[in-house]
């Protein structure tokens, strides 16, 4: 099966069981992991207390663990929620916000690697880079260097080698591997780097299709497939006087409509081959 029609029995299956993604997320933007997850077809539910993780966790399809503000609490629940998915068997998708900035951050994601926690890794070049490396050199939560092709296609494969899971390494453009296997993308639009959120609501997309499917790959691919096309859409909606602010807006309808009008552009995937 190629990755069209692969990609497109996903989104029927997405669509039709509307799984259920358990967040512990940041506060900055929460509500807007929610709303595209209701776009894509998913419900989201925001639960970060120690106590009740365990309980909601079991009840969900997938779990997404982003660390945008961390803290003590969160730290504790992400822990509790992470064990109780591996032992549900339930897709665990972890976007290290930060990584390259803060070593109590760094060692803590690596920790959850480490224990075989997570399913997939939604990252920018600067996050994985500093996973891979074990190394903080950044200043803040965002990207600071996008990377040469070949650093960041090493990058994405040996980061998922590694730890035994799938990496989508998002920018200008994403690497999507599973260690072995290599997916190129070639999607998505410069208005995104310059709203908040866009990472964050690439990982939850991810983890609605993870949600759906035992193959990882496909579903860090589609994920990262959906919000680019999305970016893409939505720039080409705004007129001369909007800027970022509408197009966010525009970012969550057209993820809606990319989902509910299917039509992926597959010469923009590629599969990179290794020597």
């Amino acid at each position: 099966m190629g990755y069209k029609e692969n990609f497109s029995e996903i989104i029927q299956d997405l669509t039709e069981s509307k799984p259920l993604v358990h967040h512990i997320t940041n506060y900055v933007t929460a509500a807007d992991c929610a709303a595209v997850a209701l776009a894509a077809g998913a419900s989201a539910v925001m639960a970060d207390f120690p106590d009740e993780v365990a309980q909601i966790t079991k009840k969900a399809d997938a779990l997404v663990l982003n660390l945008g503000t961390f803290s003590a609490s969160r730290k504790e629940a992400m822990l509790i929620s992470a064990k109780a998915a591996k032992e549900e068997d339930i897709p665990v998708v972890m976007d290290p916000v930060g990584v390259m900035s803060s070593r109590s951050r760094l060692e803590f994601a690596t920790e959850l690697l480490k224990k075989g926690y997570i399913t997939i890794v939604r990252g920018n070049f600067s996050e994985c880079r500093a996973l891979l490396e074990d190394d903080t050199a950044g200043r803040g939560v965002d990207s600071e260097a996008s990377g040469e092709d070949a650093m960041v296609l090493y990058t994405a494969k040996n980061l998922a080698e590694k730890y035994g899971c799938v990496v989508a390494l998002t920018g200008a453009k994403d690497y999507i591997s599973d260690g072995t296997r290599v997916l190129a993308l070639k999607n998505g639009h410069i208005m995104s780097t310059k709203i908040t959120g866009a990472g964050c609501m690439a990982t939850t997309l991810v983890a609605c299709c993870a949600a759906v499917t035992q193959d990882t790959l496909s579903a860090a691919a589609l994920g990262t497939v959906i919000i680019g096309q999305a970016a893409e859409l939505a720039a080409g909606l705004l007129e001369k006087k909007d800027g970022p602010g509408m197009f966010k807006v525009r970012l969550i309808d057209s993820v809606y409509h990319v989902v509910t009008r299917w039509n992926v552009i597959m010469d923009r995937i590629e599969t990179v081959r290794q020597n």
